[in-house]
């Protein structure tokens, strides 16, 4: 298979548009892939201000 057959898949009007899906569909896909790593992090950092505040209690 050579490069200039696949290049010619993404010619023209309805190749950018799907061009232009990938790439929407790859930003997606980072955002989303953001937002867990972000409530992952939210749920470990109230995890350990939980533990915490119980050793607080119990001292």
């Amino acid at each position: 298979m050579s490069f200039g057959s696949v290049a010619s898949n993404f010619a023209g009007p309805s190749g950018a548009l799907v061009m232009s899906l990938i790439a929407m569909s790859i930003v997606f896909l980072v955002i989303i892939g953001l937002m867990f790593v972000m409530l992952s992090t939210h749920k470990v950092v109230s995890a350990i201000e939980k533990k915490d505040k119980t050793r607080e209690v119990g001292k």
